[in-house]
């Protein structure tokens, strides 16, 4: 259930039935409530103490972006993930404008950050004129806006979706099975005849190592990244390892291959500029939050 636009709830219980009240939002916290029917009733009206886990760290501020006048909203994530208010729940991340045309923020990366709206949104007849109602708090845009630059504009973080940075894994998987489907074909049509009758596909081993070197190379590739134009104090900025994470492909065709695979071998210059290429669509650098 969802409360109202005053935060209350009320609904009928079953005196034996065991109820949980919990919180449907990850940016606000409260410990779970337990209780049957009969004793939340007892209780009723029960208060929630909960705490804000994104906060507005500052009154708005006015800055210009190409020429034209930004308000400036500012806020921080206490947290070390991506936590998301949906402008669908209207009373707890809605903007007031003159015009209501302005959209608050949904996604909120960890660490201190902000979003730009258009001043001309909240341009009234009487002057600047609106309010960001954001998880119980009031940042109210007024006539008195000051510049952002007396006092300075912390950088945005944006998510970087973490199937970019796992795209050289998963790609690398896709070869060594295309590899290893060729090996099978090999041997099948007696083109490779194995030792002795017995057959190891040398790409599995091969690419089973590669795999291992690249994740050692690459150990941050699992935690959400973020791109971001100044590092909160709570991340840290890392490298993609593009050219160990290369090294480590190569090594997939690197050495000899049985009599009847050497024609699998001389793929490798088409699959490494591949995995070359692939990798330059990575970006250079990412920012991790622990």
């Amino acid at each position: 259930m969802r409360t109202d636009d005053e935060g209350r709830i009320t609904t009928a219980l079953q005196n034996s039935t065991l109820y949980t009240i919990s919180t449907g939002l990850s940016a606000i916290y409260f410990e779970p409530i337990l209780g049957t029917g009969a004793e939340l009733a007892g209780r009723s009206p029960v208060t929630i103490e909960a705490r804000r886990r994104i906060t507005s760290v500052d009154n708005p501020c006015r800055l210009l972006l190409n020429n034209d006048p930004y308000v400036y909203f500012s806020w921080m994530n206490e947290t070390d993930v991506l936590l998301t208010v949906p402008i669908s729940e209207k009373p707890l991340n809605q903007i007031w404008s003159s015009t209501g045309q302005a959209v608050p923020l949904e996604d909120f990366p960890p660490g201190s950050s902000g979003f730009s709206i258009l001043e001309s949104h909240f341009t009234a007849s009487s002057g600047l004129k609106g309010v960001w109602n954001f998880l119980g708090q009031q940042i109210v845009v007024g006539p008195e806006l000051e510049a952002c630059s007396d006092r300075g504009v912390p950088g945005q973080c944006q998510p970087i979706d973490p199937e970019t940075l796992r795209s050289p894994f998963d790609h690398t998987r896709r070869v060594i099975m295309k590899l290893t489907t060729q090996a099978v074909a090999a041997a099948r049509s007696g083109r490779w005849k194995g030792n002795n009758g017995r057959f190891s596909v040398p790409f599995l081993a091969r690419g089973a190592r590669s795999l291992a070197q690249m994740e050692a190379a690459f150990r941050g590739s699992k935690k959400q990244p973020f791109s971001c134009e100044v590092v909160p104090m709570s991340c840290t900025l890392k490298q993609v390892p593009k050219k160990e994470m290369l090294k480590s492909f190569s090594a997939i065709f690197s050495g000899k291959v049985p009599k009847g695979l050497e024609h699998i071998s001389r793929s490798s210059k088409g699959e490494i500029a591949t995995f070359q290429r692939l990798l330059r669509t990575l970006p250079e650098t990412y920012v991790t939050c622990d």
